[in-house]
């Protein structure tokens, strides 16, 4: 497991969101992603801001940099797993970014 916090600002239609990778989390993991709406000082923090849509090959990076725990299937199913995955925590990063925006 990466013992260094990972953190992301990526940009949504929404608003920016702060993405910080659990530290133990396996990339299967529901708790995986740590998310809050990014204010200046944090966005200050962070060099880097990432469309989400640009996000997307990052996450599967995250998800398979993290590993998969116990899993113990094969190849073909591990990629659809990691797909999946990656695919709803972009949807869960958008909804956060979404009932979270400054009104």
């Amino acid at each position: 497991m990466p013992a260094r916090v990972r953190r992301f600002l990526v940009t949504t239609d929404h608003g920016d969101v702060v993405v910080e990778v659990r530290d133990g989390a396996y990339g299967l993991d529901t708790d995986l992603l740590s998310l809050r709406m990014a204010d200046e000082a944090t966005a200050g923090e962070l060099p880097v801001a990432t469309p989400l849509r640009a996000f997307a090959a990052k996450m599967v990076d995250i998800i398979e940099a993290q590993g998969l725990g116990e899993f113990g299937g094969g190849e073909r199913m591990r990629e659809m797993l990691v797909r999946e995955k990656a695919t709803a925590d972009l949807r869960r990063i958008e909804r956060f970014a979404r009932e979270h925006a400054a009104s």
